[in-house]
């Protein structure tokens, strides 16, 4: 069988273990044998050179893997070699030997093996995992513990610290001594070039340029000292050590507010980034616990990563002191009062307003370890929910395979745009520009159905009162500029040079509607009705106003002024402006101006009337009948100019 064994050769060990079995007449003396020998095989490729001993061993543990899987030993065998093999090799082997049980992580987790090598797995992982330095081999550590995460099931209590225990034995070291920490001190913040050559020691850099914190002897006591506590958090839970903690930590952060670290410039930042992605996971990495000489502390203050440390730190021990945690002693009554929970709450938020302002990256630092937080707190919950299974949530119907789903060709004929109902829309016409243009989609008015309305409202025969007219709304108002500006060819006119600008839309829009319905065959006939109608009237008050004046004229005496012939001075204008100063709005009617009222607002009335009147007299050759002729149309400011006119004559 040791022959067997060491040829590995597996059918001659199986005929071997059957004669056995029939003279032995006992299978447990047999499997006993085998597993000895196996184990004794496993010593002996413990003492192979380095350089052949990881394939001896594979080849070795392969064999064993056979032999129980054709029951010739038992589960844990397998790895119980290589177990031994752990425990007789140096650290350097043991980091080539262990990518052994990465590689079977999924064999030792099948259910019948699970069992039989999870607390073997777990002793000999502990064993390597107190062999090594912390510092030193960091990057083995790691690896056992990404390891142990993956193969043991999360429920495991061993790897949650389900109680809460914290190493209280992790002292930080440092001087307290007053005379040498302030005589470290002096010489580390001195300013002379000579004393800064003499104290750089071997390996330290020196920096040019650096802000220079000052740092004194108190100040370097009380950040170091807050150490203790983040060691041992549950000191804080009584009143006069958290005081104590209280005054350090306000001291400290107030020193790192008040002295931030300067924003590095685009290059630098950009020259950072790209020795980031250069980095490869085979870079040596050198991780070492805090240095604590007096001298350093005012640089290690000015690097961002011994910052960022720290107020790290000091951020998972708020969120522990304020979270309520199932393994807290209740007799001990560790809860924070309202005072010291405020406290704890402002100091958190100081620290967040630090890391950000903690270049390089400081917002996305900070944004990452608030996530990292709150999945801490959602660990801490499902702890103190006793670490319930999750595979209970879990579907209880057996796994499917994956299926594949078959790929549909592309066509370009078929428009795909995600989603059925997107698909559909898209495909709703066949021509979507043309469907875009088609008559059922316009939804404004027609020009006669929108202005029917209004033009009755005009109409004098309607007798609509003004407050009640459409005009009036200002909404109406936009809709009619709207409809108009599009389908009305006098909208947009030309206007003489000297004329003034629109500023009564009520009146213009109303004009403009009424000479667009002059253009629409259903409201032709009617407005040349209107229209007829009012020429009539206006000729039977002309008429009516020229019997008048005929019948003054026979009254009046032969030597009587003839207010007609003489010819309009500026006196005579400026006397008759002042006369019919209290009539502008129906002087301003009657010459067709359209924005009276907010000039009359502006200008007094008898400014305005002169103006008006000056205007029209330049254009008219100023004749008084011309004038009066065209006053003729509003009765009372005829009367007006023509006794002003009579007075201005006689007075002369």
């Amino acid at each position: 069988m040791e022959v067997a064994i060491e040829n590995r050769n597996l059918d001659a060990l199986k005929e071997l273990c059957k004669a056995e079995k029939k003279l032995a007449k006992d299978d447990e003396i047999v499997t006993a044998k085998v597993e000895n020998l196996l184990k004794r095989r496993g010593f002996k490729v413990a003492e192979q050179p380095s350089a052949t001993k990881e394939e001896m061993a594979r080849r070795h543990f392969a064999f064993a893997m056979n032999c129980m899987r054709t029951g010739l030993c038992s589960k844990g065998i397998p790895y119980s070699t290589l177990q031994d093999l752990l425990e007789t090799s140096s650290i350097d082997e043991c980091k080539q030997l262990f990518s052994i049980i990465e590689e079977n992580i999924n064999e030792f987790k099948q259910p019948g093996m699970m069992d039989s090598v999870q607390n073997a797995i777990l002793r000999s992982c502990n064993d390597l995992l107190r062999r090594l330095s912390r510092t030193a081999e960091t990057s083995f550590c790691g690896r056992i513990m990404f390891f142990l995460s993956r193969f043991l099931p999360l429920t495991e209590k061993s790897g949650v610290n389900f109680m809460g225990h914290f190493n209280t034995a992790n002292a930080t070291v440092y001087d307290e001594t007053d005379t040498e920490s302030e005589a470290l001190l002096t010489v580390a913040t001195s300013s002379t070039p000579a004393a800064e050559s003499e104290d750089i020691e071997v390996g330290e850099i020196e920096e040019d340029n650096a802000k220079e914190i000052t740092v004194t002897p108190e100040m370097y006591r009380q950040f170091w000292s807050l150490q203790k506590f983040m060691s041992n958090p549950n000191s804080l839970y009584e009143k006069d050590k958290f005081a104590v903690f209280k005054r350090d930590l306000s001291a400290v952060l107030s020193l790192m507010t008040s002295n931030k670290l300067e924003k590095p410039s685009a290059e630098e930042e950009e020259a950072a980034e790209r020795k980031e992605r250069k980095k490869t996971s085979a870079d040596d990495v050198f991780f070492a616990k805090y240095l604590t000489s007096p001298k350093l502390l005012p640089l290690q203050l000015n690097d961002s990563s011994f910052r960022r440390y720290f107020l790290m730190q000091s951020i998972v021990i708020f969120q522990y002191l304020t979270a309520e945690c199932k393994f807290k002693p209740a007799s001990k009554k560790m809860v924070l009062n309202e005072e010291q929970a405020k406290y704890i709450s402002d100091c958190e938020e100081k620290c967040y307003r630090l890391l950000s302002d903690t270049m390089p990256r400081g917002n996305s630092f900070k944004d990452s370890l608030k996530r990292i937080m709150q999945r801490e707190h959602e660990w801490n919950m499902w702890k103190n929910a006793n670490c319930p299974d999750f595979a209970e949530k879990a579907d209880k119907g057996a796994m499917q395979m994956y299926k594949k789903k078959t790929r549909t060709p592309f066509n370009p004929t078929n428009l795909d745009l995600g989603t059925p109902e997107l698909t559909k829309l898209w495909n709703y016409e066949p021509d979507v520009l043309a469907a875009c243009r088609a008559d059922k989609r316009k939804f404004s008015p027609s020009l006669a159905n929108f202005i029917r309305d209004p033009l009755d409202e005009m109409d004098p025969e309607q007798q609509v009162e003004e407050q009640y007219k459409s005009i009036n709304d200002s909404a109406f108002q936009w809709r009619a500029a709207r409809l108009l500006m599009a389908k009305s060819p006098g909208y947009i006119s030309k206007q003489e040079k000297s004329a003034e600008p629109t500023t009564n839309i009520k009146e213009f829009l109303e004009r403009t509607m009424y000479n667009s319905a002059k253009n629409i065959d259903e409201f032709k006939a009617g407005i040349e009705a209107r229209e007829k109608k009012e020429e009539e009237a206006r000729k039977k008050v002309e008429e009516s106003l020229k019997r008048k004046l005929d019948t003054s004229k026979a009254k009046s005496s032969t030597s009587s002024p003839n207010p007609y012939a003489d010819t309009l001075s500026d006196e005579t204008l400026a006397q008759l402006a002042a006369d019919l100063a209290g009539h502008a709005k129906q002087l301003a009617e009657v010459f067709s101006i359209g924005s009276a009222e907010e000039t009359l607002k502006k200008t007094p009335a008898k400014t305005f009337c002169l103006k008006v009147l000056k205007e029209w007299a330049e254009k008219n050759g100023r004749s008084g009948k011309a004038l009066l002729n065209t006053l003729i149309s509003d009765i009372e400011v005829v009367e007006i100019a023509q006794k002003s006119l009579r007075k201005i004559q006689e007075s002369t």
